[in-house]
């Protein structure tokens, strides 16, 4: 079980940031810190791809909140990565998280998504 931070992957149109097997108070910060980290270092687009996340409390959701905001703030485009079902889709849906960001099924339909903003 990873408890520590997440992933991160750069390309020239876009940084992911997949997040860690749990999010709670022990990491949410750290977690954070690597979404902006990569936002200030002028990533063009951002993917918070929670795929295989298993257990997400509300700090996971404020790393979600407090990047949608400073993503917002730089003018670059995010979206989230959630699982198909489970404990973090269910916390996701009770927060009303799809009222606030883009919500994807798949890594793969963010970056699409992204890429037809950009040309479009």
């Amino acid at each position: 079980m990873d408890l520590g931070v997440g992933r991160v992957e750069r390309t020239e149109t876009c940084g992911t940031l997949t997040f860690p097997d749990e999010v709670d108070l022990s990491n949410g910060e750290a977690v954070l810190a690597q979404a902006v980290r990569l936002l200030d270092d002028g990533t063009p687009a951002l993917i918070l791809d929670l795929t295989g996340c298993t257990f997400c409390d509300s700090n996971g959701l404020n790393v979600i909140t407090r990047s949608q905001m400073r993503a917002t703030e730089l003018g670059v485009p995010m979206w989230v990565v959630l699982p198909p079902r489970g404990i973090v889709r269910r916390v996701s849906e009770v927060a009303g998280l799809q009222r606030r960001v883009a919500i994807a099924p798949d890594v793969a339909t963010a970056r699409e998504a992204l890429s037809a903003s950009a040309s479009g």
